[in-house]
């Protein structure tokens, strides 16, 4: 289930409040803690109890052969939905091939950053505790407001020493930028619809001014985790990076794989006229290769395309891309502003108009035809439908479930075929105490395709849920449909 969520979240979850992420008192009592018994290898494991918090959870990932008797490279994931086991389950192959554990925090979520700081605390201190990890070879990823989090911990937490961060469906943490202290290398993944892009094209080109390490990849998609096959990109040049400072041994057959391949994306790019992505195989074989193989070559080609007017035109052909978005979508972020500030009476006047004008912007970008004009109309209704969905679930964080209610309405109206908004107002509903429509509006869920009964039994929205006679019975003939 695709989950949008646009920079309004993000300002709710980096709110400057208490981050006291990962002191090293906390790493202290980690290490001074009882030992934990092993975990099992080779498999996903939904969910592990801190030893010293067993309400703080995450989804854990240990390869085959981990064994403890020597030091292992982690990846910390944060889901902006508290959805640990989603990326530990989509990357765990990469994760067996490549020799990394994987763990996903089951707490860190949007809207809640003294929650998010206790989990992420709890994550680092529960792994320290049970596994034998690499100090040097620590790193965070994550998707949306969970990208944001996993930025925020390598650029706060100094303890931590994180290597690098993999973000996916966005950049930088708000307020936070990278200085010589404190620039952790970056791999940027984003869909060409991703109501993102904008931004996380701007973080390339500023890493790209400033000489900072980074990889952007741009795969085909809305705003969601990335494909496995980019986290694999990510992961070999994270090993690159750390081969490259000395930190891991030499691969020579990764980097005789990895240089070939990267040489093949350069010419694709150029038979195909592609500027930009031919800027980022030659940045990537100067920058990530220097020290490994031979670049002198490549330096003095990515210098040509830096003067080139054909990179020039390719930049204006972005802005151009990122302006028409903006200009698509400023009228509904306008009136998305006039609803939170409007009376009740006025609210419901301007509804009817937000949502024929969201219809229209969603007509619009599924008839658009030109390679040029759909991504742009397509990100920009995607990110309006993301601010509204947004705005809801801030109200709804707040307990003003009427407001929330409102909004979510609002997106269900617009595209009644997706699941998301519907299973949003069916926890407000369950929220407000009101079982039978959020168990009716759990089964036009389930009509739409949600039909995972742990989909509902794990949602803590819906736990008030557990006891009703009628919650039992949606979940039991979910449960008879999967054995059919």
């Amino acid at each position: 289930m695709a989950v949008r969520l646009s920079q309004l979240s993000m300002r709710a979850l980096l709110t400057p409040v208490l981050f006291l992420l990962l002191a090293s008192s906390c790493l202290a009592q980690a290490v001074a803690a009882s030992p934990a018994p092993p975990l099992p290898r080779g498999q996903v494991i939904e969910s592990v109890a801190s030893v010293n918090d067993p309400a703080e959870t995450y989804a854990l990932y240990l390869p085959s052969n981990y064994t403890p008797d020597r030091a292992w490279p982690i990846i910390y994931a944060f889901d902006p939905l508290a959805r640990g086991v989603v990326p530990v389950r989509r990357y765990k192959d990469i994760a067996e091939k490549y020799g990394f554990i994987l763990a996903g925090s089951n707490n860190s979520r949007n809207f809640s950053m003294q929650e998010s700081s206790k989990a992420a605390s709890a994550i680092w201190d529960d792994t320290h505790l049970r596994l034998a990890l690499d100090s040097r070879r620590a790193y965070t990823t994550g998707f949306s407001g969970g990208a944001r989090m996993a930025g925020m911990i390598a650029f706060r937490c100094n303890p931590c020493r994180i290597a690098g961060v993999i973000a996916h469906g966005a950049g930088y943490p708000l307020g936070e930028q990278p200085n010589g202290n404190n620039s952790p290398i970056y791999f940027l993944a984003v869909g060409d619809e991703d109501f993102n892009w904008p931004e996380v094209m701007q973080v390339r080109r500023a890493r790209e001014q400033s000489g900072l390490p980074y990889r952007a990849e741009v795969f085909h998609g809305p705003h969601q985790w990335a494909p496995a096959s980019v986290f694999e990109d990510a992961v070999v040049w994270i090993q690159l990076k750390s081969m490259q400072s000395g930190v891991q041994p030499r691969n020579n057959e990764l980097i005789d794989t990895q240089f070939t391949k990267t040489q093949a994306a350069l010419g694709d790019a150029v038979d195909r006229g592609e500027t930009l992505v031919q800027l980022g195989a030659l940045r990537s074989l100067v920058s990530d290769f220097e020290g490994l193989k031979e670049v002198s070559s490549f330096r003095q080609k990515l210098a040509d395309l830096k003067a080139s007017p054909a990179l020039n035109r390719a930049l204006k052909q972005e802005d151009s891309a990122i302006n028409s978005q903006q200009a698509s979508s400023s009228v509904l972020f306008s009136e998305l502003g006039q609803l939170e500030t409007s009376s009740s009476e006025d609210r419901d006047q301007l509804r009817s108009l937000v949502v024929d004008q969201m219809v229209r912007l969603k007509h619009d970008a599924a008839r658009a035809k030109s390679e040029d004009k759909r991504p742009p109309l397509v990100r920009a209704f995607s990110s309006v439908q993301a601010s509204y969905i947004e705005s809801g679930q801030a109200q709804f964080e707040a307990k003003h479930y009427d407001l929330a209610e409102f909004y979510f309405q609002i997106v269900a109206d617009v595209s009644p075929e997706e699941i998301w908004p519907v299973l949003l107002l069916a926890e407000t509903s369950a929220a407000r105490g009101n079982r039978k429509q959020a168990i009716s509006r759990l089964r036009q869920t389930a009509k739409l395709g949600l039909n995972n009964p742990e989909a509902y039994q794990q949602d803590r929205n819906l736990q008030n849920l557990q006891n009703d006679p009628e919650y039992q019975t949606f979940l039991s003939d979910l449960k008879s449909e999967i054995r059919k």
